[in-house]
């Protein structure tokens, strides 16, 4: 499933997206500008974009704005004051604009145990998007996150992601699982690591 739209799906497949809070909310202030364009315009592309993206909005749009946004995207992914389906669009749209740039931010979201569960689990897939197999260790650390969603997500993307040592991660953290969905979501993840 290639793109944002893949990456959405994705979640919706987990079970994230159906949970996120998708209200509207006061839009953050402005971030800082870009040489490419000013920041308000900018800014109004990148937002326009992860609304589009709803709609299954297209890679090559967000690779036209190139790294210019991951300053916006970044703000809008940890601003506590964006709703919470942007949140998570802005870390899927930011592995695609700029994943060597983006992973940092990334990675921060996965880890800040303060975020919505939803954001974080956004934020594994779009780091196994990013990093590739080089997720793979900070991945499997969050198998044992306090949040159900995040180590549904987790599972289904250390499982897209493949090999022995995520193959025997989870298959060492099904008996110890107690939840019913995250146990579901190990299992489907095992059934993606390649033999």
């Amino acid at each position: 499933m290639p793109g944002v739209l893949g990456a959405a799906l994705l979640l919706a497949g987990s079970g994230v997206m159906a949970r996120m809070n998708t209200r509207a909310t006061v839009e953050p202030p402005s971030a800082p500008g870009t040489d490419a364009l000013p920041s308000n315009e900018l800014r109004a592309r990148v937002l326009a974009l992860l609304d589009a993206s709803q709609e299954g909005a297209r890679e090559e749009a967000w690779r036209r704005l190139g790294p210019d946004a991951v300053p916006v995207l970044t703000a809008l992914a940890v601003d506590r004051a964006t709703p919470i389906a942007r949140r998570a669009l802005a870390l899927t749209s930011l592995a695609v604009v700029d994943p060597a740039g983006g992973a940092g931010s990334i990675r921060e979201v996965l880890e800040d145990a303060r975020a919505p569960a939803d954001v974080r689990a956004s934020a594994a897939v779009a780091l196994g998007r990013c990093l590739g197999l080089d997720a793979i260790p900070p991945l499997l650390n969050r198998l044992q996150d306090r949040e159900d969603r995040v180590r549904e997500a987790v599972a289904v993307t250390l499982g897209r992601l493949g090999g022995q040592q995520v193959r025997q991660a989870l298959e060492d953290r099904l008996p110890l699982e107690e939840q019913p969905l995250v146990r579901e979501a190990l299992q489907r993840g095992l059934t993606l690591v390649e033999p």
